[in-house]
């Protein structure tokens, strides 16, 4: 990420605004030509005993690596062992009732306590597991992530957004704070979300820079549709939230558009 691409645009001052991602403004409107990377789901278990961890891969070619039946029998398979752990007899059919709700275990490892006490009656302790693989999750890829992030679309990074942001029901939005260097310092979600639109205002997230000492962010929100085609308002919130950052000598290394499988980088379609 070499700063100096931070500096181009000219330097004016912007009011920081509030600002909305919606999906009327995709569905409306000339399509952009967008470039897709595909990333091909595929997972890693290791569920041993007492626990497992659904690590989101990438394959080279961009195809599914196994056929979806298979997939699902697989995951109903190992959700159906962690279930076991609390719940053995009813192991098989919760297992079955989750992915035929959810759809996938990332989707039902994203999904809120309330949604997942709908589907499974109330059942405190198979809920309490569950949140708990989720940040069990997100902490091996939180773990994963390199220490110096030299690029935004390192595939370890990608990996941590499809996992904490990705799967979500709602929009929501997930900034990452760096130093001069390009060292993490911290990252943290911003907005309030619907499945349709979500609200950040660009002082908030400039206000937290500063208390952060941060010379550069990474700004990244998902698109549950999971139609990756950058809105009208995501390309200006981006512009101003850049032309923000600049008047306060901060880098705005990129925006990831993410869904569960795929992602888009607004740097690369040059868009900022």
């Amino acid at each position: 990420m070499d700063r100096d691409v931070c500096n181009r645009a000219s330097r004016k001052p912007i009011l920081a605004v509030m600002r909305s991602f919606t999906s009327d403004d995709r569905a409306s409107g000339p399509r952009r030509k967008t470039t897709r990377h595909d990333d091909s789901p595929k997972s890693l278990y290791d569920h041993a005993n007492s626990f497992f961890l659904s690590v989101i891969g990438v394959a080279d070619d961009g195809h599914i690596l196994s056929p979806e039946k298979t997939e699902n029998q697989r995951d109903r398979q190992v959700l159906a062992q962690l279930i076991a752990i609390v719940e053995p007899e009813q192991a098989s059919k919760l297992s079955g009732e989750l992915l035929e709700e959810f759809g996938s275990i990332g989707r039902m490892l994203g999904a809120s306590e309330a949604a997942m006490h709908r589907v499974l009656g109330g059942n405190e302790t198979v809920v309490n597991l569950l949140k708990a693989t989720e940040k069990l999750t997100l902490a091996k890829l939180r773990n994963d992530l390199p220490r110096k992030l030299i690029s935004a679309t390192d595939q370890r990074l990608l990996n941590y957004l499809r996992g904490s942001i990705g799967f979500r029901a709602s929009e929501m939005m997930r900034i990452l704070f760096l130093d001069s260097a390009h060292y993490l310092l911290n990252d943290e979600e911003f907005g309030e979300g619907s499945p349709r639109r979500i609200y950040v205002q660009p002082r908030n997230i400039l206000k937290r820079a500063l208390e952060l000492d941060a010379s550069g962010i990474i700004i990244a929100h998902n698109h549950p549709g999971g139609n990756l085609t950058p809105s009208d308002s995501d390309i200006e919130f981006t512009r101003s939230l850049k032309a923000l950052c600049q008047e306060l000598d901060i880098c705005l290394h990129d925006h990831i558009i993410i869904s569960n499988d795929r992602w888009i980088s607004l740097r690369k379609l040059k868009l900022i």
